[in-house]
């Protein structure tokens, strides 16, 4: 008996109901049927399959209170409802599908396991849930978009995939404009009836590179250097707060970010405003 579901939070909801009905059975997880077929050929072919999670929208919330009767109580601050849990751990790149239905099935119920579990699989996949959601603050905290008259653009390479979350969060906040994320050969589009197309989608780079607005005529770095060569006070420094907010490993989200992490470490040249400001009449 093999159970193959698609690797979204319906899939991963609907294989866990059944496995409790077939504890036996073996799991395997797909994005796509193609995909799915493809891993059937290449395990058992001759076995019964159940395929759930591919047709169609399903409400999440009755399947929630079927595998958690019992409800969720938030045990600390940190804490993410279980549908949230479950799309943010899926997101994780070292997530296994298959692995985080069978840790629904042994919870047997208790929600609690997902977030104060003693086994090992317990404590890996709350560190994952913790671990996307920071990357997730910490992109909405660093990138700086592009602005154009109506395009607002974002390059961004993160860990986990959390671009299509930056991408509706940037949308939410700017209504006005259309929000493009490019992440490696994806992109993300929001508000996209803006640009005459549907309003979320996730395309490739090239089918919107001709909307991207240029960063040179934004003249971006060049204010933001303006503004850290004007925060200078020698007696105010305080190194240790600066690397505590702009993280090293939080540095690579965009180029601009690497450029604020570069004046945390090798600190900023001893001028103010006034003295760029007089710098720039003097060599007009």
């Amino acid at each position: 008996m093999i159970i193959l579901f698609k690797a979204n939070v319906t899939g991963v909801l609907l294989a866990c109901l059944e496995l409790r009905k077939r504890p036996e059975a073996d799991l395997i997880y797909a994005c796509d049927p193609k995909e799915g077929e493809a891993k059937l050929k290449m395990s058992n072919p001759e076995s019964e399959v159940i395929r759930v999670g591919f047709d169609g929208k399903v409400d999440k919330q009755p399947l929630v209170k079927s595998i958690f009767p019992n409800g969720w109580h938030r045990i600390t601050n940190f804490d993410s409802p279980p549908l949230n849990y479950i799309d943010l751990v899926l997101r994780h790149r070292k997530c296994n599908p298959a692995e985080l239905v069978r840790l629904l099935y042994r919870c047997e119920g208790e929600v609690d396991g997902l977030y104060c579990g003693k086994e090992r699989l317990c404590k890996r996949y709350y560190s994952y849930m913790r671990e996307v959601r920071n990357n997730y603050h910490r992109l909405c905290m660093f990138v700086r978009p592009v602005c154009g008259e109506t395009v607002l653009y974002a390059h961004v390479t993160p860990k986990n995939s959390v671009s299509d979350m930056l991408c509706r969060w940037l949308a939410v906040r700017n209504p006005d404009r259309a929000v493009i994320v490019v992440d490696g050969t994806f992109a993300y589009v929001c508000n996209g009836e803006i640009l005459g197309m549907q309003h979320f989608l996730k395309t490739s780079v090239d089918s919107i590179q001709h909307l991207v607005p240029s960063e040179d005529s934004a003249n971006l770095e060049e204010l933001w250097i303006t503004y850290y060569k004007s925060q200078m006070i020698d007696n105010r420094r305080n190194h240790s707060l600066s690397k505590k907010l702009q993280p090293r490993a939080d540095s690579g989200y965009s180029s601009m970010s690497k450029k604020d992490r570069y004046f945390v470490e090798r600190g900023i040249h001893t001028s103010t405003l006034l003295d760029f400001g007089n710098e720039r009449q003097g060599g007009q």
